[in-house]
């Protein structure tokens, strides 16, 4: 799933959804989850493989608590990262944060 945007939307989600690296609210509109994620990503290196663990101490340090998991899904179901048929590891996909 890819969602086409401009710079300009992106600075208006970011600015309306994000204070100081941290997500104060998680936008309903899937777009907008799109766009606000593509900046998270910013957060993983490529070529590295994470533990489910070390993907959730990154997410639970930019969502709250309750919103960390429900994200990590939508990173994989956006094609943003690969998961292990177990579960327990992590890549980001692409060439592109």
């Amino acid at each position: 799933m890819i969602y086409t945007y401009t710079e300009q939307e992106k600075m208006k989600v970011l600015e309306t959804f994000m204070k100081d690296g941290k997500v104060k609210q998680v936008p309903s509109a899937t777009k907008k989850k799109y766009i606000l994620l593509k900046e998270v990503l910013k957060r993983f290196e490529h070529g590295v493989i994470y533990t489910e663990t070390e993907v959730n101490s990154i997410l639970m340090d930019i969502f709250s608590s309750a919103d960390y998991v429900e994200q990590r899904r939508y990173l994989i179901t956006f094609g943003f990262f690969k998961r292990s048929s177990d579960g327990r590891a992590y890549q980001l996909m692409g060439n592109e944060n």
